[in-house]
């Protein structure tokens, strides 16, 4: 990186750092406004720009029209028009696929310029996901300036460039994924902010400690699971992180965080346990509080319409069907009214920490069955992630779901996308390379089930985790093979 570019980059994020402080009384108005503005200045851009969006929006008056107004995105069908999704119109998807074919293109910027990300999946066909180095600093600004408690608004975190925080993120190995995209792309110049290191789900558990027990970190990152058998290992002596007194805080995501295997977390470390609501659409979407179970919905960045099954709003503290999103701060990809099946309560207050962005009060529709596999003896939790970051490699893929069978023994069933063909050899040869990076190859059978469609359960929903065989044996006690962002 040059000179002028780092300068360039550092100011940026330090501007835009300033600029994420939670507002204060004063400040709402401005907030709107500028939530107003960028929500204006997305429909201009995509229509002058985009010949998808341009047709969407043909006939519509982009200063007055209201966001009701708008057509409905959803996955499939922004993934069949992909290439005409992008504003830079030189962006092709075969071209994007095939970068990140290459992992060796992990971290590395295409074209010089954007960020690539795969959606995980867990919801059926994956979609890619292409943003600017602008929306790559906001992602992180938003999370460092509004997802940890502020201790002064005059230059908040020059304190980090003399006691820099120490982070760990536990996820599985690097991909293009998004909860490692986001640190795939962690900005050089922020290095003097926070020291860094990332472990893998699948790490020997006795590793992990070690490393965790030299490390001293100041947040940690990973999904309930994993927090909560972190949990236990402090709880048994091992872990030693409450001891050094330099946790600060520690982070949930990509599952669900009950009230109960909070409080044995905040027990067992003495910090509060954050819960977070992003998705690679939109990875600055929300950051959790520091005081309360909820997440703050960044209102600035992004529009979260909570709805019901016909597109209605549904009144706060009613849980909705699914969601509309609209990113504000992505402009090479507009992502306006975009569907997502997850079952969304708004809170009626404002959130009991001061903090006065609209409050998230709980997140559902994720939750999956708990999968799981027996090494050694001993029973661990198996995240549905390691299925997805090998599916993710299929695009012709449309529907899929996990199904665990037995001990170590589970069936992927996979739909097609229309016109489309699958391969089960390919589908079980990704699975497998996932597998094997993780050192669990060898222990577990697939078989892979080709099918027309994937039928929804009761809800309405299609599950795509689900443990036809049971509880692993005493599973009160079993060791956890997960832990880390989406």
């Amino acid at each position: 990186m040059g000179v002028l570019t780092a300068a360039s980059e550092l100011l940026e994020l330090s501007t835009t750092l300033h600029k994420l402080i939670p507002p204060r009384t004063g400040d709402v108005d401005r907030t709107l406004e500028l939530r107003e503005q960028r929500f204006r200045r997305l429909l201009r851009y995509a229509n002058a720009n985009s010949p998808f969006h341009r047709r969407r929006l043909q006939g519509r008056d982009l200063a007055t029209c209201r966001i009701e107004d708008l057509p409905t995105l959803s996955k499939p069908e922004m993934m069949a028009n992909l290439d005409d999704v992008f504003t830079d119109r030189s962006l092709r998807r075969a071209d994007i696929e095939a970068f990140m074919a290459d992992h060796a293109n992990l971290g590395v910027y295409f074209k010089d310029k954007y960020a690539l990300c795969h959606t995980s999946g867990s919801q059926g066909q994956p979609a890619l996901v292409v943003q600017d180095k602008h929306a790559i600093i906001t992602s992180f600004a938003a999370q460092f300036a509004r997802g940890n408690k502020i201790k002064r608004r005059f230059l908040p975190h020059i304190g980090r460039l003399v006691n820099p925080a120490r982070m760990v993120i536990i996820t599985q190995r690097p991909g293009f994924y998004p909860s490692s995209t986001f640190f795939n792309y962690f900005p050089r110049v922020a290095t003097p902010y926070i020291k860094l290191q990332r472990m893998s789900v699948f790490d020997p558990i006795e590793e992990i400690v070690q490393r965790l027990n030299d490390f001293q970190p100041t947040f940690i990152t990973g999904y309930t699971s994993s927090l909560e058998y972190l949990a236990r290992e402090q709880e048994a002596g091992r872990l030693k992180l409450r001891e050094g007194g330099k946790l600060e805080q520690m982070n949930s995501m990509s599952e669900p965080l009950p009230p109960a295997v909070a409080e044995r977390i905040e027990t067992a470390f003495g910090v509060h346990v954050t819960n977070s609501y992003s998705m690679a659409e939109c990875m600055a979407l929300s950051c959790g509080c520091p005081v309360c179970r909820g997440s703050h919905l960044n209102s600035d960045l992004a529009i979260l319409e909570v709805v019901d099954a016909d597109n209605r709003p549904v009144p706060k503290g009613t849980p909705g069907s699914k969601v509309l999103l609209t990113n504000l701060y992505n402009l090479v990809q507009p992502i306006i009214r975009y569907e997502i099946d997850d079952i969304v309560t708004m809170s009626e207050s404002s959130c009991p920490c001061g903090n006065l962005l609209p409050l998230i009060e709980s997140v559902g529709g994720r939750a999956k069955d708990q999968l799981w596999i027996e090494v050694d003896g001993q029973s661990r939790d198996l995240p549905i992630y390691v299925f997805l970051a090998a599916l993710d490699n299929e695009t012709n893929l449309a529907e899929h779901q996990i199904l665990q069978t037995g001990v170590n023994t589970f069936v992927l069933r996979a739909a097609a996308q229309a016109g489309k063909e699958l391969s089960a050899e390919r589908l079980r040869a990704y699975v497998h390379q996932s597998l094997a990076s993780e050192g669990i190859a060898d222990i577990i059978k697939l078989d892979v089930e080709l099918v027309e469609r994937i039928l929804p359960d009761k809800s309405g929903k299609v599950s795509r985790a689900k443990n036809l065989y049971g509880q692993a044996s005493g599973a009160g006690q079993s060791v956890s093979a997960s832990c880390a962002i989406v």
